[in-house]
């Protein structure tokens, strides 16, 4: 089915993938399921890009042997669809890094999941199609939800989540109002945790590390 021609098929091995990264040993999925993902990762088809995502998200979580190439083929997946607006792919992003984000370490989540979901965050502002940036948005909120009930550091929260949720809360209020409220409350529940914090380092400039991104590719 890899070599076939027909993207249904491809995809159909995806979602096998898929469920051996669930529940086959970490170095087999490194060894075995890895390789033959990264081959669909590089297909033309965005449908069946788009299947691989979560089954590489899910090696975030259980394979830390192959998280620098996981990372890699995460990251072009999100500037992809950032430069290209595949907005199929950039929602399963989100929804599949949602689905992750409670379960993996909190190193992957500090240096990976949460500046790659404020990035997308930020970027979503530039999409003239209300449509699609309702749909990002209502996914972002999600994922914000997941991240609040992770463990963050003052650092992550003054980088990541705060540009984060500003830029979901300018969003919300353009795209689906009735959900602003939400975000805004995620929005000071963090700016609590910054201000009850004893860290006593100077702030930083909250968008920088994210705006940084697209920027070292």
């Amino acid at each position: 089915a890899v070599v076939s021609t027909q993207s249904t098929g491809k995809g159909i091995i995806a979602k096998i993938c898929k469920g051996l990264c669930d529940c086959a040993d970490p170095p087999d999925i490194v060894t075995y399921v890895l390789p033959l993902l990264t081959h669909l990762a590089n297909d033309a088809d965005v449908f069946v890009q788009t299947s691989t995502v979560l089954a590489f998200a899910i090696m975030l979580q259980r394979c830390s042997g192959s998280v620098g190439s996981v990372r890699e083929q995460l990251d072009r997946f999100i500037s992809e669809s950032v430069s290209t607006d595949v907005h199929v792919m950039m929602c399963e992003l989100i929804e599949s890094f949602t689905v992750v984000l409670p379960l993996c370490s909190p190193d992957v989540q500090r240096d990976f999941l949460i500046p790659r979901l404020a990035t997308i965050g930020v970027s979503n502002s530039g999409i003239a199609n209300k449509t699609k940036r309702r749909d990002i948005t209502e996914r972002l909120i999600n994922a914000y939800k997941a991240i609040l009930c992770s463990y963050i550091t003052p650092d992550t929260i003054e980088h990541y989540i705060i540009p984060g949720l500003q830029a979901l809360s300018a969003d919300a209020a353009d795209v689906i109002p009735e959900k602003q409220q939400t975000v805004e409350l995620m929005l000071r529940e963090v700016m609590t945790k910054i201000a009850m914090s004893k860290d006593t380092r100077s702030g930083n400039a909250f968008g920088s590390k994210v705006s940084g991104f697209f920027k070292k590719k």
